[in-house]
């Protein structure tokens, strides 16, 4: 596994979640949102851990006023940033640099986070002891066990080395988030046409460049994957899955 700082490195300043923007970003934000509404009944913060640029929390605010609205991004040094007139608390840095600041939880999401950790059990340990009673973890991650790592193989988009350091099936995932303390735990199929577009862009592409999620050449792929999901999702075995966990005691 990297360590904390090589696992930075990874990351350059043009990674595709630390310039989310745009049209198909906010679609993409207003169809989370929606999903994630019935876990934000009660009080306690949203934390959003691996918010990249913070652009989902920033669209939130305004949907979400009264409610703390926390951020959490890996970097070399502790950096607090706020956003959207103060309603958006930034933290950078370590793990621990967030949590000395981190209220109690109504609700924690990791949108395409956990794979990136090189300690998923540690980190999601940690995250539920910051849950109030009642409160859940949600996300999304890529399957191990999917139809569409069976056809793509070494070029499918759930790999993305070096940055993910795990990859989940659907029983793997389910134990560890019950090992981390949640209980009534749910992992099922989920919606995102982007990693079925990576590996049919990877089709086309040698191993050592990268997919560029920008412009008419994504728009491209992106739309061929939305026609294919119906498929995927079909199948019983998608290549994305969601996943959600409470916090009983």
């Amino acid at each position: 596994m990297p360590t904390f700082a090589e696992l930075g490195a990874f990351y350059p300043p043009g990674y595709h979640a630390a310039t989310a923007h745009g049209l198909l970003n906010r679609a993409r934000h207003a169809l989370r949102l929606r999903s994630l509404a019935p876990l934000l009944e009660g009080d306690g913060a949203l934390l959003d851990y691996g918010c990249g640029n913070g652009a989902f929390l920033t669209w939130a605010a305004d949907r979400l006023r009264g409610r703390p609205l926390f951020g959490y991004e890996i970097g070399p040094r502790r950096e607090v940033e706020r956003l959207a007139g103060g309603a958006v608390t930034i933290v950078r840095g370590a793990p621990h640099d967030l949590m000395e600041l981190l209220p109690p939880c109504r609700l924690v999401t990791m949108n395409h986070v956990i794979e990136h950790l090189p300690d998923p059990f540690e980190t999601v340990s940690a995250l539920v002891e910051r849950l109030v009673v009642g409160g859940a973890i949600a996300g999304q991650t890529p399957a191990a066990d999917s139809l569409e790592h069976r056809l793509f193989g070494t070029r499918w988009s759930g790999y993305h080395a070096p940055r993910h350091t795990v990859i989940f099936s659907r029983a793997g995932l389910r134990a560890l988030l019950e090992s981390a303390g949640l209980a009534d735990v749910r992992v099922g199929a989920g919606f995102n046409p982007a990693g079925l577009a990576v590996s049919l862009a990877s089709l086309t592409r040698s191993p050592r460049r990268g997919i560029r999620r920008s412009g008419l050449g994504w728009v491209w792929w992106l739309g061929w994957a939305t026609l294919l999901s119906p498929i995927d999702l079909l199948s019983g075995a998608g290549g994305i899955m969601n996943f959600v966990g409470y916090r009983q005691r």
